[in-house]
Order: structure tokens, then sequence, then C-alpha cells
């Protein structure tokens, strides 16, 4: 009896891990990887300056807005920004570059062996209000910025995979 249930516990383990890790693409490149659902389609063209957005699929034919995480990596070479100071300029940067927006975090994380810059905020674009959450590591001289952008009102639908595919992302030694 004992041996029977071990055997329904790996076979439940086993089936519900490979379901898991076939459920997600990988991202890789030289500096960085990051991990995103296999149903969300990926842009690597570099638009706007972003290295990639990886973007939601429409929920229906009403749905006007694909959430959306994306990248941009950015020169600091001789600029002298930590994280200390990209917060306080991203601080600023929301508040006067963003309509009808508010902070609703702003925090330097440190844990295990990685220390980033969180930003999330809420802000209106055109006719969406919409909630934005940034982390931002610094190396060797780069900020990267990864952003999720959703719809505030969808937020609580998305913000598990959000976290997980900003939670993936890791610098490459």
């Amino acid at each position: 009896m004992k041996s029977t249930l071990v055997f329904i516990l790996v076979i439940f383990f086993h089936i519900g891990h490979s379901q898991t890790d076939t459920t997600k693409n990988t991202l890789k490149r030289l500096e960085y990887k990051i991990e995103y659902p296999k149903n969300w389609k990926i842009d690597t063209s570099k638009f706007i300056g972003t290295d990639f957005y990886i973007f939601s699929t429409l929920e229906n034919k009403d749905d006007k807005f694909r959430e959306n995480i994306n990248e941009i990596t950015q020169n600091l070479k001789g600029k002298d920004i930590d994280l200390e100071k990209f917060k306080q300029i991203s601080d600023n940067q929301v508040l006067k570059l963003t309509n009808n927006s508010e902070v609703i975090e702003s925090v330097i994380i440190k844990e295990k062996n990685k220390e980033y810059f969180k930003l999330k905020y809420i802000m209106t674009q055109g006719v969406f209000r919409l909630i934005i959450t940034s982390i931002c590591y610094i190396k060797d001289e780069k900020a990267y910025l990864l952003t999720f952008t959703c719809e505030s009102e969808k937020y609580d639908q998305y913000e598990k995979v959000a976290n997980e595919m900003l939670n993936s992302f890791c610098l490459i030694e």
C-alpha cells in the first residue's frame, strides 16, 4: 500500500512538473535569459529600441490591448549611475512624463545573489488605464530594464504570469 501511494505521488509530480516545463519558452541572449508562456508571442525586431516584446494573446474580439513585457538595455558607461540613482531618476520621470499617474511601489530589492530596483505605477495612456511593473538590474555599467504593462482592470488576472516572467529574468555571468 505504501509503495503504491509513493508511486502515485511520483506519477502526479512527474505529470505536473512536465506540464509546467512544457508551457514555457526561453529567450536566451548573450547577457541574459527570460522564460515566458508558450502561448505568448515574441517580437525581437527591436521595435522602438527594445530588445524584445512578449505579447499576450487577445482574449476575444473585443480585446483592444495585449498585455506585454519588454526589455531595454541602456548603456550607462561613464554616467556613475547605480540602482539608487536609477531609482531617483525613474521616480521623477514617472510623475513628470506620464498622465494621471500614481506610484504604487518604488523599492530596491536585495535577495540571495541579486539586487534590483522595482517600480510599479498606474497611469493613463489614451483610452487605457494601465498598471506598469518595471524591474531594473545594473551590471557592468548597463541597465537591464524589464517592463510589464497591463490594463488595470485585468491586473489580478495577469499578476501571476507577469511575476513569473519578471522573476525568471537572470543575467548571465
